[in-house]
């Protein structure tokens, strides 16, 4: 069962979201970006072309296909640094659920705790808790 809690600024939050120890899944999917580069590159190129012909200036069909490459390049800049942000954080993984597993959570004073005292001595909020964890996973 989810539950919802309010926090200070009145914004209902579910509990596990809050104890996340790493954050969600943003990366997309890689293949939809390239798709999505070769299809505005491919707009780009014809573009220029097609302006080229109908404006009878032969140098826009170069401006075309230098947009184009720019758009690739710039699709692969994105892709691969998706792929190595998704790389570091699954490394992480393993570090967030060794520091989170004796982590418990109390509902009386909406704290995060570690009863043998390590790596957190007293109580902490689940947004510190949260960030703690993130921070110690990279």
């Amino acid at each position: 069962m989810v539950e919802a809690r309010t926090d200070g600024g009145e914004r209902r939050e579910d509990l596990t979201t809050k104890l996340a120890s790493a954050p969600k899944d943003t990366t997309g999917n890689g293949c939809m970006h390239v798709v999505e580069g070769i299809v505005l590159a491919l707009a780009a190129g014809l573009a220029g072309k097609y302006f080229a012909d109908e404006r009878d200036l032969p140098w826009l069909t170069a401006v075309g296909v230098v947009v184009a490459v720019l758009i690739v390049v710039a699709t692969i800049a994105i892709v691969r640094g998706e792929n190595r942000d998704a790389r570091r954080a699954q490394e992480g993984a393993a570090r967030a659920a060794a520091l989170t597993a004796e982590a418990r959570y109390c509902y009386t004073c909406q704290g995060v705790f570690y009863p043998s005292g390590h790596p957190s001595p007293g109580i902490v909020t689940p947004e510190q808790f949260r960030r703690h964890a993130q921070t110690a996973a990279g």
